[in-house]
C-alpha cells in the first residue's frame, strides 16, 4: 500500500522533542511556572468551552453521567502499546478522546483526583509515542492527521480547564504544550496543498482551533492562514453544490460539518475571518435537513452510522440564524439537550448567551409545515420522496451515486440504487451502514457487500467499481413522487422505478427491469412472515411486500445481519432481516405498503396485461393503475388523477385523459367538480391536450397557464394548448356548468 499522506516529516526538534528553551521562547515566558500562569490568566476560550458547559451541567444528569465515566477511569489500566486495541482501534486509542471525562469531571467537581489521573495518562502516552507500531502500512499511529488533530483537541480542553490547577504537574503541562506546538507545525506542513477527504478538513479545523487558542504564538497567524485556505478549498471542492459531502456517507458529512462549525466559531471569535459566510456551509446544513426522515434521522448510507440531525442543525442556527434550523431543533431535540448543546458554545461577538439568543430568535410560524425536500439532490445523487411532513409520513431515500475514493479506503459500499423506506415513525427497509470498528471481520463480507442493501443482485456477477446511476426522472408531484434511474454496473443494465403514491394511505410501487434473471433484495428490521400473495413485517408498524406477479417472484430467506437502528434515546444495535425475490429476465413490480398494525386490512394487488410490469392496487375507495410510465387513480370507476413520467398518451376506458408532444417530461392532473388542475414539466415547446373532465364531453369555460387566462380551445371535452418553452407550468381548466 502506498503512503496515504505525505512522506514522514516529523522534525525531531521542532515537533517531536521540543527543548524547554524553545518551548518557553515560543510563549515568551522565562519559566514553565510563568507559562502556566499566562495560560490560566488569559480570557481565551476554545470553540467548545468546557467551563461554560460545566457551569450549566453541575448537578444535572448530564454532569452526573460524566462524573461516573471519570470515576471508572481513575483506576482503569491503560496500555498504549497493546495490539489488542485492534488494527484500527489502536490508532483511535491514541486520539485520547476517551480520557476527556477526567477533564470535565474536574471542571464539575474541583476534585484533584481527576487532574492527577489525567496527568498520569498524558505522561504515559507521551512516553509511548516512539514505541507504538501500527498495522496500517505507511500510516504512523501518532503522526497522522486524525491522530494529531484528535489529541490536540483533547489537550486544548485540558489546558483551558486544568492549566492553572496545581494538582496538574508541570511535566504534564509541558507535554501538552509541546504536543500542541509540534502538532500545529506538523499539520501546517502536512496540509500545504488541497487534497480530498475528511482527514484534511478535520485536521485544518483543529489547526484553526489551535491558532485561536494560542494567539500569542508567533506561528499562530500562519496556522490561521493555512487553515482558512484549506477549509475554503474544501467547501469549494469537497462539498457538492447541493451541500452533500464528497464521500457520500451521512455520518462523515456531519463529522465534516461539525469540524467546520467549530472552525467557524473559532474564526469569528479569535482569528478575524468569517467562515459562516461561505454559501456551501449553509448548503451543508440544507443537505442534512433535506435528507432527514420525519423522525429526525438520516439513513446510514455507505459507511455511515445513524445520524440524528437536530443537534447539528441547532449549531447551524447558532451560526446562521435560519428559522428552519430552529424549527428542526425544536422538533427533534429535547429542551434540556438544546440547553446543553448551546452551553458548550461561547457567545458570538456582540451577542448574548447562546440559549437566550436561540429562544429569542424567530422560528417557523406555529402552524406552518416545514418545506421538506422532495426529489433529487443532483450533485451528491440521493433522491428523497415524502408523502408529507408529519412524523408518521412515508419517506424514501435512494442512493444513486458513485463509489468515491478516500485517503485510506473508500467509504462507499458496493451497491447502487439501494433504498431506505420509513413510515409511521419507523424504518421499514434499512441499510447495514458502517460497523462500530473497521476491524470488524464482517466489514467486507457484510457491511460493504451488495447483500446488505435493498438493491438488486445479478447472480454470478460482481458490481463494477464504476456504477454511477443515471437519474432519468426525479419528480415530486401532488399525486406521486417518481424516480426512474438506471446503471450499467452489471453486464446487464438495471433500471429501477420507484413510485410513491401519495395521499392519506401512501404506498410504493417498485419496478426493476433487467435483461437477465435477477434478485430483488429487501432488508427490514423485523422478521418477514408470509401472507397471501407476499410477505409482511412481523409486528408493526411494518411493511407489506406484494409482488405484482407472485408466481414469478420466488421468495428467498436471506438470513440476518447486523445493523444499527433508531431507538428511544438514540441508536441501538439491531438485525437486518433479508427477503429476496428471484425474478426472471424482464420487468418485475413489487408493491410496498406501510402498515400501522399487523391486523390492518391488506390491499388487493393484481397484474394488468401489457408490457412493463403494470399493477392494479385497490385500497380503500381508490384503485390505482401503476404502469411503467404513468399512473391513473380512479374512484367508483372514474379517474380522479393521472400522472405521467414519460407517457405522452394516457387513456382510460377509451377516453383520452392526456396527450402531449415529445417535450413532455412529467405531468400530474387532478379532476374535481370544478374542472382540472395540472402541473406539467416539459423540456421544450410542447403541445398539450387535457380532458376537461374524466367522463362526458364537458366544455371548458376558461384555461389558465401560470394564472394567465387564455381563450379555451376545446373539442369533444378535450382542451388543446401549447406550452411555449421548457419549464414547469401550472394549468387550470375551469369547466362550464
Amino acid at each position: 500500500m502506498t503512503a496515504v499522506e505525505k512522506p514522514p516529516h516529523v522534525d525531531p526538534v521542532r515537533m517531536l522533542h521540543i527543548p524547554d528553551a524553545d518551548l518557553l521562547a515560543e510563549f515568551d515566558a522565562p519559566d514553565l511556572r510563568t507559562l502556566r500562569a499566562r495560560l490560566a490568566a488569559r480570557n481565551v476560550s476554545p470553540a467548545a468551552d468546557t467551563l461554560r458547559w460545566a457551569g450549566w451541567a453541575a448537578g444535572r444528569p448530564a454532569g452526573d453521567k460524566v462524573i461516573a465515566e471519570a470515576r471508572r477511569l481513575l483506576n482503569a489500566p491503560v496500555d498504549f502499546l497493546d495490539p489488542a486495541h485492534g488494527r484500527s482501534g489502536l490508532y483511535g486509542f491514541h486520539y485520547l478522546h476517551w480520557a476527556q471525562p477526567l477533564t470535565r469531571a474536574a471542571a464539575l467537581t474541583g476534585d484533584d483526583r481527576y487532574p492527577v489521573r489525567f496527568a498520569e495518562i498524558t505522561l504515559d502516552w507521551y512516553a509511548s509515542r516512539e514505541k507504538v507500531r501500527g498495522e496500517w502500512p505507511g500510516l504512523d499511529v501518532v503522526w497522522y492527521t486524525l491522530g494529531v488533530a484528535g489529541r490536540c483537541q483533547v489537550f486544548i480542553e485540558a489546558l483551558h480547564v486544568l492549566g492553572g490547577n496545581p494538582a496538574l504537574p508541570d511535566e504534564a503541562v509541558a507535554a501538552m504544550a509541546r504536543t500542541l506546538l509540534g502538532g500545529a507545525r506538523w499539520l501546517a506542513e502536512e496540509h500545504d496543498a488541497f487534497r480530498h477527504g475528511n482527514w484534511q478538513l478535520a485536521g485544518c479545523s483543529v489547526l484553526a482551533q489551535i491558532a485561536a487558542f494560542l494567539p500569542e504564538l508567533p506561528e499562530s497567524p500562519l496556522w490561521s492562514e493555512i487553515a482558512i485556505a484549506r477549509l475554503r478549498e474544501h467547501l469549494e471542492l469537497d462539498v457538492y453544490a447541493d451541500g452533500g459531502h464528497y464521500e457520500r456517507a451521512p455520518s462523515y458529512h456531519t463529522m465534516c460539518l461539525g469540524a467546520l462549525q467549530l472552525a467557524a466559531v473559532a474564526g469569528e471569535c479569535a482569528l478575524g475571518w468569517d467562515l459562516a459566510d461561505h454559501p456551501r456551509l449553509a448548503a451543508m446544513h440544507d443537505w442534512l435537513l433535506a435528507m432527514t426522515a420525519p423522525p429526525g434521522w438520516v439513513p446510514p448510507f455507505n459507511d455511515s452510522h445513524l445520524v440524528a440531525s437536530g443537534e447539528h442543525l441547532l449549531r447551524g442556527h447558532h451560526l446562521l440564524g435560519r428559522p428552519e434550523y430552529k424549527a428542526a431543533a425544536l422538533r427533534w431535540v429535547a429542551p434540556e439537550r438544546i440547553a446543553e448543546v448551546l452551553s458548550w458554545l461561547p457567545p458570538r461577538p456582540g451577542r448574548g448567551d447562546p440559549l437566550a439568543e436561540f429562544e429569542a430568535a424567530p422560528s417557523m410560524p406555529p402552524n406552518a409545515e416545514p418545506a421538506a425536500h422532495r426529489g433529487l439532490l443532483p450533485h451528491s445523487k440521493f433522491v428523497v420522496q415524502r408523502s408529507g411532513s408529519s412524523e408518521d409520513a412515508a419517506y424514501a431515500a435512494v442512493n444513486c451515486g458513485p463509489l468515491i475514493e478516500h485517503e485510506l479506503e473508500s467509504h462507499s459500499h458496493r451497491t447502487v440504487l439501494d433504498l431506505v423506506l420509513a413510515a409511521n415513525g419507523e424504518p421499514l427497509l434499512w441499510e447495514a451502514g458502517g460497523p462500530d470498528s473497521y476491524d470488524d471481520p464482517g466489514y467486507y463480507d457484510w457491511y460493504r457487500a451488495p447483500l446488505a442493501h435493498s438493491g438488486v443482485l445479478l447472480p454470478g456477477h460482481e458490481l463494477a467499481d464504476e456504477h454511477d446511476a443515471d437519474v432519468l426522472v426525479a419528480a415530486a408531484l401532488p399525486t406521486a413522487d417518481i424516480l426512474v434511474a438506471e446503471h450499467h454496473g452489471y453486464p446487464a443494465r438495471h433500471r429501477r422505478t420507484l413510485v410513491l403514491v401519495r395521499g392519506e394511505r401512501p404506498y410504493w410501487v417498485l419496478t426493476d427491469a433487467v435483461t437477465e434473471p435477477f434478485r430483488v433484495l429487501l432488508h427490514g428490521i423485523r422478521p418477514w412472515v408470509p401472507v397471501p400473495g407476499g410477505h409482511r413485517s412481523d409486528g408493526g408498524p411494518g411493511l407489506l411486500v406484494l409482488p405484482g406477479q407472485p408466481e414469478r417472484a420466488r421468495a428467498v430467506d436471506l438470513g440476518t445481519g447486523r445493523t444499527t437502528t433508531p431507538g428511544p434515546g438514540g441508536a441501538r444495535t439491531g438485525q437486518l432481516y433479508g427477503l429476496g425475490l428471484d425474478c426472471p429476465a424482464g420487468a418485475a413490480s413489487t408493491v410496498l405498503v406501510p402498515l400501522r398494525t399487523p391486523t390492518e386490512p391488506l390491499p388487493d394487488v393484481s397484474e394488468v396485461d401489457g408490457p412493463g410490469g403494470a399493477v392494479l392496487v385497490r385500497r380503500g375507495r381508490f384503485a390505482d393503475l401503476v404502469g411503467p410510465n404513468h399512473l391513473v387513480r380512479t374512484t367508483g370507476g372514474n379517474p380522479v388523477a393521472a400522472v405521467s413520467w414519460g407517457a405522452r398518451d394516457i387513456q382510460h376506458a377509451g377516453r383520452a385523459l392526456l396527450g402531449a408532444g415529445r417535450g413532455l417530461r412529467t405531468a400530474d392532473i387532478r379532476w374535481s367538480a370544478d374542472g382540472a388542475d395540472a402541473e406539467v414539466e416539459c423540456t421544450a415547446r410542447t403541445a398539450l391536450r387535457l380532458a376537461v373532465a374524466p367522463q362526458g364531453n364537458r366544455r371548458a369555460a376558461a384555461v389558465l397557464v401560470n394564472d394567465v387566462r387564455l381563450e379555451p380551445r376545446c373539442a369533444d371535452g378535450v382542451v388543446s394548448l401549447v406550452l411555449p418553452a421548457a419549464g414547469r407550468w401550472r394549468v387550470r381548466i375551469e369547466r362550464s356548468v
